[in-house]
């Protein structure tokens, strides 16, 4: 029994010490699509991939189809309420300021449990034409926007520790869509816990916090 009160322990620090691996794999060529995320722990050691499907693009059209419903006659139809009583403002407001509150808290949260992750990988590598140079030219700059705010946001909240590849290739002759992504990133199993934590206390923190909110309110009335 004491042997076990003095391993135990041991195991868990060295659960909540290891690192887990994060390899994000896209990519798109035309018709064929692949996008993977795999989780490796012991350096490698254990190993889980995923495998996430893809919407398949149609052959038919230069892009990519969204179902989508549209409101017919709105200059006919007729708003459902008009007239909101006190109880309904206030709760109106109180859910701005709900959202506004989770908004900022769990930003901070997650700052800082990306300020744990280190970046050990990143290169994505694209080519894009229309056939059209114009709007080629057009989409390049497009692409380039993209690209560089992602490495921003990623540079500002995680540890980069590696030089990113980037390219964008255009082509003005042909129609031509294609991307390989490629990020891997680690962080210790403990931060990842220790932010689930705090999250899940906010959350229910926020939760108590409406009930009684939601109490006092409708005794007031």
């Amino acid at each position: 029994m004491k042997v076990i009160a003095v391993i135990l322990p041991i195991v868990l620090l060295f659960f909540l010490w290891m690192k887990l691996s994060i390899t994000i794999f896209f990519r798109h060529a035309q018709d064929d699509d692949e996008c993977r995320v795999t989780f490796r722990v012991l350096f490698g050691l254990i190993r889980y991939t995923i495998r996430i499907p893809l919407i398949k693009v149609e052959k038919e059209s230069p892009g990519i189809v969204v179902a989508h419903k549209t409101a017919q006659n709105v200059s006919e139809s007729e708003p459902k309420r008009t007239k909101y009583s006190p109880q309904e403002i206030i709760h109106s407001f109180q859910k701005a300021k709900d959202f506004a509150e989770h908004v900022v808290h769990l930003h901070v949260i997650i700052r800082k449990f990306c300020s744990h992750i280190t970046v050990t990988t990143f290169e994505w590598q694209s080519k894009i034409g229309t056939g059209d140079a114009a709007q080629t030219g057009v989409l390049v700059g497009i692409g380039w926007s993209v690209k560089y705010g992602v490495l921003a946001l990623i540079s500002k909240y995680m540890r980069v520790k590696t030089t990113p590849v980037l390219s964008l290739i255009p082509s003005f002759q042909q129609a031509v869509s294609e991307t390989n992504f490629v990020c891997m990133i680690h962080f210790r199993i403990g931060h990842a816990i220790v932010a689930g934590i705090r999250i899940m206390k906010y959350w229910r923190g926020s939760r108590l916090k409406k009930e009684t909110f939601n109490r006092q309110a409708n005794e007031s009335y």
